[in-house]
C-alpha cells in the first residue's frame, strides 16, 4: 500500500450512535449523510444562502450555519481529502468521489474510492490502543463532519511514519530484550523458574501447585480466573527435543483437563530449536521470555538477579 498525502483530514459521524457504520464500512463503501429535510438539489447547485434558510426552519442561526458548513463539506470535498471515523475499536479512514447521490429516505451518499481501510499501510490494524486520546476525543463531536486538528498525527499513523525519539524508544526497548536474553541464560535455575513464575502471573493466571513440584513432572499448575482454563508449565534451564517428547509423552493424557501445555527453557539444544510446535504443546525459548520480562516489568529483577 502506498504512502498518503491528503490536502486536508474531515472525521465523520456516520449517523446517530454509528447507526449506519456497518452498512458504509462493510457493505457498501460510501460516505453517508442525514439532514434529510435539505433539498438536495440546492446543495448540488452550491446555493449555501438557501441551504441555511432550509436549516433556519429547524435549528437557532448558530447551529443552522454549523450546519451548512458540515453539509458544504460533505458536497465539496474532492478527492485529495483524507476521510475518518471509528468503527470496531479501530480507526478507519478512505478517500472518497465528490459524486452525491440523494437517497430514497432523503438520506446522500457518495462513493469510497477503492474502499473503508482500518489498518496503516503496513497492514497493521490501527486499534484503539495505539491512537493518541486527541484522536480519539473526536467521538465526543456532536455534529456530524469537522476538521481534524492533529491531521498530521492522523496521517503518520497511517502511513506508519513515527517520530525519532519513537524510533529510539523502540531501539533501546529491543537493545534490552537482546542483553536480557544473555543475562537470562546465566541465572540459578531455580531463579529462572522464579522468573517464569512472575511472569505467568504478572500476566494474570493464578498459580494453583507448588513452584518446583518435581514429583509430578511440572513446576507449575496455573488457573486463569476470568476464563478458567488450566495450564500446566514445565521449567528447564537446558533441554533437548528428547526432554519436550517426554514432557509430551507424561501428559498428553491431561489434554481434557488442560488447555495449553508449556515447556521453558533458556538454553535449548539446537535440535530443540528446530521443533516444530505442537498445537497443545507450546515450546517457550529464551527471547520470548525476554520480551515478557521488559513488557511486564521484570527486567530489574533479572539484572539484579543475575551474577
Amino acid at each position: 500500500m502506498q504512502t498518503i498525502n491528503p490536502k486536508e483530514v474531515l472525521y465523520i459521524k456516520l449517523g446517530k450512535e454509528g447507526m449506519w457504520e456497518r452498512e458504509c464500512i462493510e457493505k457498501e463503501n460510501t460516505l453517508k449523510l442525514g439532514y434529510n429535510e435539505v433539498p438536495h438539489d440546492l446543495c448540488v447547485k452550491g446555493e449555501w444562502e438557501k441551504v441555511q434558510e432550509e436549516c433556519l426552519k429547524f435549528h437557532k442561526k448558530s447551529a443552522a450555519k454549523r450546519d451548512v458548513q458540515q453539509i458544504r463539506c460533505f458536497y465539496e470535498a474532492d478527492e485529495s481529502v483524507l476521510w475518518i471515523t471509528f468503527y470496531q475499536n479501530k480507526l478507519c479512514w478512505c478517500f472518497s468521489k465528490p459524486e452525491v447521490t440523494l437517497q430514497d429516505d432523503g438520506t446522500k451518499t457518495r462513493p469510497v474510492i477503492e474502499k473503508w481501510k482500518c489498518e496503516d499501510i503496513e497492514g497493521e490494524p490501527l486499534l484503539f490502543d495505539r491512537l493518541s486520546g486527541d484522536i480519539l476525543s473526536l467521538q465526543a463531536f456532536r455534529g456530524t463532519i469537522c476538521r481534524v486538528d492533529k491531521s498530521e498525527y492522523v496521517i503518520n499513523k497511517i502511513n506508519a511514519e513515527k517520530s525519532e525519539e519513537i524510533k529510539e524508544a523502540e531501539t533501546a526497548l529491543k537493545n534490552l530484550e537482546e542483553k536480557l536474553k544473555t543475562i537470562i541464560q546465566r541465572l540459578h535455575w531455580k531463579d529462572f523458574e522464579t522468573l517464569t513464575d512472575l511472569i505467568f502471573r504478572q500476566a494474570g493466571w493464578k498459580r494453583v501447585s507448588l513452584l518446583g513440584d518435581q514429583q509430578r513432572g511440572f513446576d507449575l499448575d496455573l488457573l486463569c480466573p476470568i476464563t478458567g482454563n488450566r495450564y500446566l508449565v514445565q521449567v528447564k534451564s537446558k533441554a533437548s527435543e528428547k526432554d519436550l517428547t517426554e514432557f509430551q509423552n507424561k501428559f498428553k493424557s491431561s489434554k481434557n483437563d488442560y488447555t495449553k501445555f508449556y515447556f521453558v527453557v533458556h538454553s535449548p539444544t539446537q535440535d530443540l530449536e528446530d521443533t516444530k510446535q505442537n498445537g497443545d504443546f507450546k515450546l517457550i525459548l529464551v527471547q520470548d521470555i525476554a520480551k515478557w520480562a521488559v513488557q511486564l516489568g521484570l527486567a530489574e529483577w533479572v539484572i539484579k538477579k543475575t551474577p
